[in-house]
């Protein structure tokens, strides 16, 4: 009898033992599939209306555009900092670009100075993009205050390498467009020739106890015509136009280089900033 019971229990052990061996396997998850990754280009092309852009020297007296004013101008300077770069996609995809301030240059990550004088610096490679569709791209127009509130940076943001601080109040120029117009009455100078027109417009900071010092950096927000693909085989692009046109002669502002010739304070090119958020806008994309 106790024979009979010990077997019953060595086979009730038995029985438990491959069940649990059974539960175990099953719970062992699955080896996650290694996530897949690719490049994405955003190439800015600065245009004036339905027109090509082109710099001229400081001295050119040519004047091959017409402001909203019927004021002729050309320009010799353009400009701006594009920063805080994110994709988004229509199933959630999502990427955001590294952002890392440092005095080593080759640490600088995340800021962008897209210069027309440079072509290099109109194409902005963003790696390490998470495979999938996306079909928006999310950008800051400047720079903002919290991005170098340690200090002294260097790259892009360097003063020494072309970097365009005003001060630690005032912060960086976000957008810049410099050129002449024979309505300007701006007297010659040792840093502008005569008749010149220069827009800065900067800011990163609201300060209620000094006026001149306002805000002007700007997020926008700009869906592509059709959603493109990501992956380690593909080399997708989106082509963001940057329209002066748009930026002087806006929903918001439209200039007269009559009387606005000369912007170099936060304040002063506030109602100018508002038409960032129209100047840019994605012209197509290519899968």
């Amino acid at each position: 009898m106790y024979l009979s019971n010990y077997k019953a229990l060595c086979f009730a052990l038995s029985i438990l033992f491959v069940f649990s061996a059974c539960r175990k396997e099953d719970d062992v998850p699955e080896p996650a599939e290694p996530q897949e990754f690719g490049t994405f280009d955003l190439v800015f092309d600065n245009v004036y209306g339905d027109g090509e852009l082109s710099l001229v020297g400081t001295d050119d007296e040519n004047f091959d555009y017409v402001n909203g004013n019927n004021q002729d101008f050309n320009i010799t300077l353009l400009g701006y900092y594009i920063t805080k770069i994110e994709l988004t996609g229509p199933n959630g995809e999502y990427y955001a670009d590294e952002m890392a301030t440092s005095a080593d240059p080759d640490e600088v990550k995340g800021f962008y100075h897209v210069l027309e004088s440079d072509a290099n610096s109109r194409t902005i490679r963003l790696n390490e993009v998470p495979a999938g569709k996306y079909d928006r791209v999310n950008f800051t127009i400047g720079v903002d205050a919290d991005a170098v509130s340690e200090g002294a940076t260097g790259g892009v943001l360097d003063p020494a390498e072309g970097g365009w601080l005003w001060n630690w109040d005032a912060g960086y120029i976000g957008f810049a467009f410099e050129g002449r117009s024979p309505a300007s009455p701006a007297e010659a100078t040792q840093w502008a020739p005569e008749n010149a027109v220069q827009l800065h417009i900067g800011g990163w900071k609201d300060l209620p106890d000094n006026p001149s010092m306002v805000n002007n950096v700007k997020r926008n927000s700009i869906p592509f015509p059709s959603s493109v693909s990501v992956g380690e085989r593909l080399e997708p692009n989106a082509h963001i136009e940057m329209n002066l046109l748009t930026m002087i002669a806006g929903p918001h502002a439209t200039v007269d280089f009559s009387t606005t010739f000369s912007v170099h304070a936060p304040a002063l090119g506030s109602e100018i900033a508002k038409n960032l958020a129209t100047a840019f806008t994605v012209d197509h994309v290519h899968q």
